[in-house]
Parts: C-alpha cells; structure tokens; sequence
C-alpha cells in the first residue's frame, strides 16, 4: 500500500547544491533558502523554480526522517561525502528518503530492470500513473526526479525516451549503507528492521553494492 500518494517535489535538485548544503548542515552553518537561492543561479533562470528547489533542498536536509539519523553521524557523513560513489548515495538516499516519490521511481526502475534492460518513458509514465494518477504534474516531477537519478549514476539514458540500468555502485564507507537503509525504513515503515536477510532482495537495494 502507497503510504503518500502526494507529490511532494516539483523541481529537479541539483546534487552538487543538496552537497553543499548537507555539509554546511552538518557542520553546523544554517541552512537557508536566500543562500541556495544564489547558489542555483547557474541552474536556473526562473526566481519561483529557484525557490522550489531551495525548499526542496532546505527540506530534505532539515526536516527528512533521516536527519536524525545524519547528525548523529555527521562525521562519518563528512567523510564518506568526499567519495564521489559514496556521494552519489547518500544524495540520493536523502532525497528518496524525504521525497517518497522519489523512492517510488526508484523502486519501479528496480523492478522493471528485473525483466527487461530497456525502459521507455511511455512505460514509466503507465507505471507511475498506477500509483499517483497522470497530469501535466506528474508527468513534470517524473522529469525532475529521473534526471538526479541519472546524475547519481544509478541509471543511463543514452537515447532520448530509453533508460537502462548499470551496475551497482559499491560504498566504501558503512555509514552510506546504513543511510541507504534508513531511507529505505522512512519509506517502508512496516518492514521489520530485524529482517536484514530479506531487506537486501527488496527492489531499492539493486543499487548498492553490498559485499
């Protein structure tokens, strides 16, 4: 069952920005929309889109469930942050675990690359409209989240349309996994956390190398 069937993001957030802000939060400089706002100048042009991702960004490192879970281990955040694989997860696993949305196109690229090596954006969009239903903004947060996915290196678009998967990225810090983790629980309330046999089969997990 769908726990949230809003959308909940609308614009696509820049990862080096998110970067910059999880480590001006986790060092303990405030975090605030006026500053991401200049920082995403290169990005966009439109002062209402800048300020969409400047709240997204505020939110995801400010008022996610994993936030918690990331000061507690602020250190090891900052130091995995400076691995570019690693980056690219926690990026992604703190905006899937804020955004469920965006947990939920992850999930159904996991699954469909169980079947097959190419995914059409017709598809996708069929798939994602089962869930949350198809309109102009829908269709508008499917390309803001599919294009930090690519970003992260978690999926390729080679040709315009055609999505396909890669390989998994491998961490080389324990504190990306257990980050993915978490966000994987915020979004999977009712999985027991005592189940480490099964979480790994779950769909999400096809992006990280484990062992």
């Amino acid at each position: 069952m769908i726990q949230n069937k809003t959308l909940g993001i609308f614009t696509r957030i820049p990862l080096y920005v998110l970067g910059e802000a999880l480590k001006d939060h986790l060092t303990g400089f405030e975090v605030t929309e006026e500053h991401l706002t200049q920082l995403l100048e290169a990005d966009y042009a439109g002062w209402k889109t800048k300020h969409f991702a400047a709240t997204h960004i505020v939110s995801a490192v400010k008022n996610s469930p994993l936030t918690p879970f990331m000061d507690e281990r602020k250190t090891e955040i900052l130091d995995a942050l400076n691995s570019n694989t690693d980056r690219s997860l926690i990026l992604t696993a703190v905006i899937c675990g804020r955004y469920h949305f965006a947990y939920q196109l992850a999930k159904i690229f996991a699954k469909q690359f169980r079947q097959q090596d190419v995914i059409s954006t017709k598809l996708l969009h069929s798939l994602i409209a089962d869930i949350y239903g198809m309109n102009v903004s829908t269709k508008n947060t499917v390309n803001s989240v599919v294009p930090q996915m690519v970003e992260a290196g978690l999926i390729k678009r080679d040709k315009p349309g055609q999505f396909e998967p890669v390989k998994p990225i491998a961490p080389n810090h324990q504190v990306t996994i257990d980050l993915w983790k978490e966000a994987f629980y915020a979004n999977e309330t009712l999985f027991n956390r005592e189940d480490e046999e099964n979480l790994y089969f779950e769909p999400f997990f096809r992006y990280i190398k484990l062992v």
